[in-house]
Parts: C-alpha cells; structure tokens; sequence
C-alpha cells in the first residue's frame, strides 16, 4: 500500500497555495473583508473561496487520472506537460493582465455580518468561475504528481492536502493585510499580481523549453 511522502505532501500543498496566490475578483473581495471587518471576516470569506477550490480540484484530480494513464506512451505524456506548460503560462499572463482595480466594485454587500454571510459570498464569488480547473491541470502537471497511480485514499490525501495549502494562502494573506492596513491598497494587490504573474510566466517557459530540447 502507498504511503504518503513528505515530497507529496509538499508538492500538494504547493499546488493549492500557488494556485489560490493570484488576486482575481475572489482574492480582491478577501482584502477587501478584512480591511473592513478584521482579519477573521477576510479569513472566513477566503474559506468560502476554498470551499469552492475544492470542487474544482476534485474535478481537476478525476480528469487527469482519466488522461494520465496514458502516460506510459513517451509522446502522449510529452503532449501532457507541453499543455500543463502552457496553461501555466496563460495562467501567468492572465495574472499580470488582471487589474484589480476593474474589479474593485465586488461585494457590495447586504449589511450582515454573520459567519454565514463571510463564507458564503466567498463561495459564489469564486464558484462562477470553473476555468480554475485548467489552473490546477497546469499545476498538477508541473510538479509531476502521478494522480493516476494513486489508490482512492492516496488520492483524498492529496485532495485534502491541496485545499490546506489554499487555506494557507488564504491565512497568510489575511495576517499580512490586516497588519499593514493602513499602508496597502488595490495598487498594491495589483503589483503582488505582476510580480507573482511574471514569476509564473518565467518558469513556465523554462518548463517548456526544457522539454522541447530534451
């Protein structure tokens, strides 16, 4: 029986936290919460978003050990990562693209405060989006995790490990706006973007010379 290693669990939760890093409408509506109503609303908002993850990512887990197990055909599995390649790519310049500041006009909320409210505005927020799935394919294929090898509960483990690393962003990013409040605004989110967006471009490109030349 397989049994979990640090590398996988690693690789997971990595997949979940870089996946979650990019500020769209879901991450503006976070900073914005907390700015608001504390870090604990913007952290229940961001839980809602991860809730909404979660689908996507089991969505995400099923298609690829659909694909995967194809894999074993050298040209099949080089056409997999050239896409996940690529993904990660658009996904990078989608980032840097992204202002926002256009989208500054989220959540203008109902006057409730409630647990429920927080967490579930988070969810519709990011559940309307279902184009997440090919983030976490490009994400799933970069760090090589061999889905369609693992048995069902090996299978849950790396499901639920994934979601902790977006709940992890979602912590980070609430201690962090809530600490420096009174000194960051959308034009700072807006920079995080560019900078995480390149970051992604660079590597993704990298990836995909290295297998064109291999």
């Amino acid at each position: 029986m397989a049994v979990i290693t640090l590398e996988l669990i690693i690789k997971s939760m990595a997949i979940g936290f870089l996946s979650a890093a990019p500020t769209g409408p879901s991450g503006v509506l976070v900073i914005r919460r907390t700015m608001d109503k504390g870090r604990f609303g913007g952290f229940l908002t961001g839980l809602g978003v991860t809730l909404s993850d979660a689908i996507y990512i089991f969505v995400t887990m099923m298609c690829l050990s659909m694909v995967l197990g194809y894999l074993e055909d050298p040209q099949i599995a080089l056409i997999v990562k050239l896409t996940g390649a690529v993904l990660l790519m658009v996904f990078g310049i989608s980032t840097v693209r992204n202002n926002p500041l256009a989208s500054s006009r989220v959540d203008r909320p109902v006057r409730k405060d409630t647990l429920w409210h927080n967490t579930l505005s988070g969810f519709l927020v990011a559940v309307v989006n279902p184009l997440v799935v090919f983030i976490y394919m490009g994400m799933f294929a970069f760090f090589s995790v061999p889905i369609d090898s693992f048995a069902n509960g090996m299978k849950m483990e790396v499901m639920l490990l994934t979601v902790a690393g977006d709940v992890c962003w979602w912590l980070l990013l609430t201690f962090l706006i809530n600490r420096l409040r009174n000194r960051f605004d959308l034009r700072g989110i807006w920079m995080i973007n560019r900078i995480l967006g390149t970051a992604l471009i660079i590597v993704s490109l990298g990836w995909f010379i290295l297998l064109m030349i291999g």
